[in-house]
């Protein structure tokens, strides 16, 4: 059994260096440990909570910008921060609209500022289509048609579909390679036929933030006939209508060429429906080649839809579908460019340091485009903090050499794209300590003969102290 535990324990010290744990009651700057997300949904008819948690040594103290500028909580009588916490409680019962903005959290001490990233805050309103009388659409059988649906906008995509009814019932519309929803909720016909003036047509939007549907008021469809839109034939003692045949065109989308944008990670829906009669088939081709289907793609919709729901750079290309029936074809080519928001390669972590040591901070980011670096001090810019002669800017890293209690701050690197940032706070702590080892000790601990067992020794010390078992 011992022979198991060797590597466990060799692994388990090389981490312990590597991320040396430092216990609260040793004096140090500020960490932000909890805030809330970048895109903060909230709903004014409650308190509206934005959170900002922070430990340090001493206790840090906390302050807020507002849209960049410093926001004077105890002037406000509608909000309120909590207790040794920066998290703020605001009872908007009056004019919620003027908390919408971006904020942003310092947590303070003696030894340095950290800061939260950049939270934008937004008011949750309820989605409601607005009452209005609909004229019922007239359409001649074999022409295509599209009903729009055009939810309200309210946080976060909704989920969309389509219901026909024909009294007393309610059913889903069945969709088919002639009758489809789009992605923007549409439901697109490709060609009429008189059965489909037999019902009303209602699209229903469910909102997943409150888990709200709502639903628009249904439109009536009246498909005429006549000599214009139908073929007559005479077969004996029966009379047989066809509908007047087209082409393929577009529908969605429309033209020749498009293009889409997709960041990295995101969901890729590529569509193209087309009108017809008969209705068009469609098939799919990358760069000049047929599409080959890979398995985290999929094809939906009855081929008018390619689905990618975390797209990579692999996917970039051209894209085309072509519609057909019997009477001819049409191609459109959709460009797909695929970027990044900036992406972690190695994310700054705390460094304590003994006097007269040296150390570095490293920020590495990737994207598309790639990210621009910025080093700021305590939140301002390093280029106008004061200049140290033991501290440089060295590609992705920041040198020290043969630290001092100067060093001691904390440090912000910002990645940032047109597409996104990143921002990481990293301190540096310049000070004697003597070693300690933390957690239990005498600890009794039973394995089972033959597992693999591992002993966890947590300790602290500046200079970095060296274990021995």
């Amino acid at each position: 059994m011992g022979t198991l535990v060797k590597p466990a324990l060799l692994l388990l010290l090389w981490q312990s260096v590597g991320a040396l744990n430092v216990p609260l009651e040793v004096r140090q700057p500020p960490t932000i440990i909890k805030q809330s997300m970048k895109e903060h949904i909230v709903d004014p008819k409650g308190t509206m909570v934005i959170e900002c948690e922070a430990k340090g040594n001493p206790h840090p103290i906390f302050s807020w910008r507002r849209n960049g500028k410093y926001f004077n909580v105890a002037r406000d009588s509608q909000v309120s921060m909590r207790r040794r916490s920066g998290t703020l409680d605001i009872y908007a019962r009056n004019n919620p609209e003027k908390y919408e903005a971006e904020y942003q959290c310092i947590a303070s001490n003696q030894y340095g500022s950290a800061y939260s990233h950049k939270i934008i805050l937004q008011l949750y309103r309820p989605p409601v289509w607005p009452r209005e009388i609909v004229e019922p659409v007239v359409v001649s059988a074999g022409l295509p048609l599209v009903l729009s649906c055009d939810p309200p906008p309210g946080p976060l995509k909704p989920e969309t579909y389509w219901m026909s009814s024909s009294f007393p019932t309610m059913q889903p519309v069945r969709q088919d390679r002639r009758v489809s929803m789009g992605v923007n909720g549409d439901l697109y016909f490709s060609n009429v036929l008189f059965n489909d003036s037999v019902a009303d047509y209602c699209c229903n939007a469910r909102f997943p933030y409150k888990n709200v549907i709502q639903q628009k008021m249904p439109v009536v469809v009246k498909v005429l006939t006549s000599e214009y839109n139908y073929i007559q034939l005479h077969n004996h003692d029966h009379m047989i209508l066809y509908a007047v045949q087209a082409a393929p065109t577009w529908l969605s989308p429309t033209g020749s060429s498009s293009s889409i944008l997709v960041l990295q990670g995101e969901e890729l829906l590529l569509e193209c429906i087309a009108a017809g009669m008969p209705t068009p088939h469609i098939t799919w081709a990358k760069d000049g080649e047929d599409l080959q289907v890979a398995s985290r793609m999929k094809v939906k919709n009855f081929n008018k839809m390619i689905q990618i729901p975390k797209a990579s750079f692999e996917d970039a290309g051209e894209y085309t579908c072509t519609a057909k029936n019997r009477l001819g074809y049409a191609e459109h080519t959709i460009t797909v460019r695929v970027k990044a928001t900036p992406f972690w390669l190695e994310k700054p972590t705390n460094l304590i340091l003994a006097p007269e040591e040296n150390g570095r901070l490293v920020c590495r980011a990737d994207g598309a485009p790639r990210p621009t670096i910025s080093w700021f001090i305590n939140g301002e810019p390093i280029e106008t903090a004061t200049p140290l002669p033991n501290r440089q800017v060295s590609g992705e890293a920041l040198i020290f050499r043969s630290v001092t209690t100067e060093n001691t701050a904390v440090y912000q690197c910002n990645a940032s794209n047109q597409y996104g940032y990143l921002l990481a706070n990293a301190f540096i702590n310049v000070l004697h300590a003597t070693p300690r080892i933390l957690g239990a000790r005498n600890e009794f601990i039973k394995v089972t003969e033959g597992s693999r067992t591992f002993l966890d020794c947590q300790y602290f010390g500046s200079p970095v102290p060296e274990l021995r078992w």
